[in-house]
Formats: C-alpha cells, structure tokens, sequence
C-alpha cells in the first residue's frame, strides 16, 4: 500500500513543531514513541495502510525506527519536508491529544507492553521488523458485540396460516376421538360415569 506522507520526516517535523507550539520538548526517544504509536494506529484504521514509509524495529529500549534514530541522534538534521494532506491533520492531532504530553516514563512503560512489539520480540527477537499486519491486527477497533435479542413475553396476536391450519386439524381430530369414544357398540351412546377419589367404583 502506499503510505500517507512521502517522508517518515514530514510526521516527525509535524510533532516537533507541534511540541515547540505547546512548550512541549521532545526528546529523540519520545519522537520514537509518537511515530511508532502514529504508524501503529493508522494502519489498525485504515486496513493496514501505512502512514509513513517506516521501518520500526526491535530493539532494547522498544520499537524504533533505525534511519530516523541515526539522523536524529545528535541534532536535528537539515532536510526538506513537506505539508502533511489536509484530511490527515484529524489523526496527527489525534496521537498528539493522547500521547504528546505524556512523560516519557509512561510513553516507554506503554510501548514496551504493546502487543506488536511483544509479539514480533518473542517470535523474531532484536533486530527484527515490526510488520504492518501484525500492527493492524493488534490495533484494529474491536467491533462492538451485538445485544443479545430478547425474547417477546408473549406470542403474538396473529399467528401464520400453516400453523393455525395445524391447530385446527388437531382440534378436529381430537373432537372426533371423543366422539369415538363416546360410542358404544350398538350404535348408541352411553352416559360417561363421574369418577369422585375415594368413591367405589361400579364393575
């Protein structure tokens, strides 16, 4: 898929710009959370659709994009970057919102437990490339599950034709074995004693 930006860059300048506007410093590692976190959800959104064309491995000290550490280890290098696309700036402050003033003691706790990170360090170990579809998977909106439908207290009022013409063969049949029954072997019919519990019956 084709990523959103051009330039890994572009998101980077957009969130160190953005930490200068709030009097917000980032550190080279914090720079690492928010791109990691801001790859991670956009492809859980967007069907694995990359934000950035980034590589983030592991490492020691959790997912990191190798050629942005190099560039950024020491002072922020002179390159050229470009806008971020107007449909795009929602998501960016969106990832700024939850995760841009955060220490960045909690932003490491929080990514050294991400679930892509973990899974990709215990199947591959260092070194290895967080791959998008392991970031889509784990970070996919879970669907909602649906409510159970309840059951109607009572039946309703109109019932189907198959089924009324199943009950009234039943009620008819069931007329015509009491009447069956009723019937004695001259033709006639006899009176059906009332049995009482307790009283003898006749023979």
């Amino acid at each position: 898929m084709v990523p959103i930006v051009s330039s890994t860059f572009d998101i980077a300048h957009w969130f160190l710009q953005r930490g200068e506007l709030g009097q917000v410093y980032i550190s080279p590692l914090k720079l690492q959370r928010l791109l990691y976190l801001a790859q991670a959800y956009y492809a859980g959104q967007h069907d694995g659709q990359p934000l950035m064309p980034s590589i983030f491995v592991v490492s020691e000290v959790g997912p990191l994009e190798p050629n942005i550490h190099r560039a950024i280890e020491h002072e922020p290098p002179k390159v050229s970057v470009r806008d971020i696309p107007e449909e795009t700036m929602d998501f960016v402050e969106m990832i700024w919102s939850k995760y841009g003033e955060r220490k960045i003691d909690a932003l490491n706790r929080l990514v050294l437990q991400d679930p892509a990170f973990r899974e990709t360090e215990a199947r591959d170990g260092l070194q290895a490339i967080i791959g998008l579809d392991v970031m889509q998977r784990h970070y996919t909106p879970k669907k909602a599950a649906k409510p159970a439908q309840r059951i109607p207290e009572r039946l309703p009022d109109e019932i189907p034709d198959f089924l009324a013409d199943i009950i009234a063969a039943a009620r008819e049949e069931a007329r015509e074995e009491e009447a069956r029954s009723k019937a004695t072997p001259g033709g006639g019919s006899k009176d059906l004693a009332t049995w009482i519990p307790g009283a003898p019956t006749s023979s």
